[in-house]
C-alpha cells in the first residue's frame, strides 16, 4: 500500500483486509497480478482507489481493444465494495475504482455538475462528492444536471437492494422508472372519506421501496402528473408520493397570474413572520401539491389582491394577515359573505 497520513492509511487497510478475502493482492516482485490500494494525491484526505497490476488481456494488445479480463476483476471490486457499505466510483475509460468511506450525513445529492478545470475536455464534469472524483463528463450544464439524476437513480437502487429482501430486488428498478427523477419525496395518506393526512418528508430511497413493495403485493400503481398513488393495505385509503419541488411557489397558486402588487404583499407578509403557502409539483387533473399550509395572495381587479389561508391556522392567521397589510398603509376589507378572506389594495390605489 501506498505511504499516505492516517485516515488515508486506515482506509486503505481496512479495503485491503476485505479485498484480500477474494482477490490476490499485488506485491512488486513477489506477486505479479492482483489488486492494490493506492493514491496519487499528496494533501489529505487523499483519494483512495484501487488498481489491478498484471494480468494477461482477452485480446491481443495491437487490436487496441479493452483489456476484458481486467475489467471483470473491476467489476467483481465494485461489487464487493458496494455490498459491504463503502462508496465507490468507476471513472469512465479507466481501470481504478475509486473508494472512500460513506459521509455521516448522506440525505443531500451525492453527484453534482460542476465546471471542470481540465483545459482539454468537456467543459462539465459530473462529481461523486464521496469519492471526489468525477464519474462522467459533459458539454453543457444541463446534460451534466441530467446525467448527475441518472447517478443518483442509479444509486439509489443499489441502496436499496442492499437494504432490501432479494424478492423485491425485481420490482426496485420497476419503482424506480415510475417515480421518475426527484431525490426528496413528499408522501401524504388520503382516506376513502377524502381527507388528507400530513405531508411528511423522505429520501428517493423510501419512496422506492415503498413503490416497490405495492408492485410486489400486485397494488394498482398509477401515476398523475408528477404523483404516485396506490391503495393502502387493509382499505385505509390511498399513498401518495409526490417529488419535492426545487422552485416551490411560495405564497401564491402558480397558476394564476403574478402582479407587482402580489409580489410586494407576500414580502410584507413574510417579513412580518407569517408563513406562506407553498405549491411544488402538478399532481396531475389540474391540481398542484400543497407542501406547506400558509397564506395566499392572489391578484384581485388588476390594483389589489385578495388574502387567503391554505391549511392550519384557518381565519386566525387570515386576521393576522389583514393587520399586518393595514399597519403598511394598505386598504383591506373583509368580505361579508366568507369570513377569513379579505381584499386589500396598496397605498395610493
Amino acid at each position: 500500500m501506498t505511504t499516505a497520513p492516517l485516515r488515508s492509511v486506515h482506509l486503505a487497510a481496512r479495503v485491503t483486509t476485505l479485498l484480500a478475502r477474494t482477490f490476490p493482492e499485488y506485491v512488486p516482485g513477489v506477486v505479479h497480478e492482483g489488486f492494490r490500494v493506492e493514491s496519487l494525491d499528496t494533501a489529505e484526505p487523499r483519494r483512495m482507489f484501487v488498481r489491478w497490476h498484471g494480468g494477461t488481456p482477452t485480446r491481443p494488445v495491437w487490436t487496441h481493444g479493452p483489456a476484458l479480463g481486467r475489467e471483470q476483476y473491476k467489476a467483481q471490486i465494485l461489487e464487493v465494495l458496494t455490498r459491504n457499505g463503502y462508496a465507490v466510483t468507476s471513472v469512465p475509460g479507466r481501470m481504478d475504482v475509486f473508494v472512500d468511506d460513506k459521509p455521516h450525513e448522506i440525505s443531500g445529492p451525492r453527484f453534482a455538475p460542476v465546471l471542470s478545470d481540465i483545459p482539454i475536455g468537456p467543459p462539465w464534469l459530473v462529481m461523486d462528492l464521496w469519492t471526489r472524483t468525477h464519474s462522467a463528463t459533459a458539454n453543457t450544464e444541463e446534460e451534466a444536471a441530467g446525467t448527475a439524476m441518472e447517478h443518483e437513480r442509479q444509486h439509489t437502487v443499489t441502496e436499496a437492494r442492499i437494504v432490501t429482501h432479494q424478492k423485491l430486488w425485481d420490482f426496485l428498478k420497476r419503482a424506480d422508472e415510475v417515480l421518475g427523477d426527484g431525490l426528496t419525496w413528499l408522501r401524504r395518506e388520503v382516506s376513502d372519506g377524502g381527507e388528507y393526512g400530513s405531508v411528511l418528508r423522505f429520501d428517493r430511497l423510501d419512496a422506492v421501496v415503498a413503490v416497490a413493495n405495492a408492485l410486489r403485493r400486485g397494488d394498482e400503481v398509477t401515476s398523475s402528473g408528477r404523483m404516485v398513488a396506490y391503495p393502502l393495505p387493509h382499505g385505509r385509503g390511498t399513498a401518495q408520493w409526490v417529488p419535492k419541488s426545487a422552485a416551490p411557489a411560495v405564497g401564491y397558486f402558480p397558476r394564476w397570474p403574478w402582479t407587482e402588487t402580489v409580489g410586494q404583499a407576500i414580502t410584507l407578509l413574510i417579513d412580518a413572520g407569517l408563513p406562506p403557502v407553498r405549491y411544488g409539483e402538478e399532481i396531475g387533473g389540474g391540481g398542484v401539491m400543497c407542501e406547506g399550509d400558509g397564506f395566499l395572495v392572489s391578484p384581485e381587479n388588476g390594483v389589489g389582491v385578495h388574502l387567503d389561508t391554505i391549511g392550519a391556522g384557518g381565519a386566525g392567521a387570515s386576521d393576522r394577515a389583514a393587520e399586518v397589510l393595514r399597519a403598511a398603509g394598505w386598504r383591506v376589507e373583509a368580505d361579508t359573505e366568507w369570513p377569513g378572506w379579505y381584499s386589500a389594495f396598496p397605498p395610493g390605489a
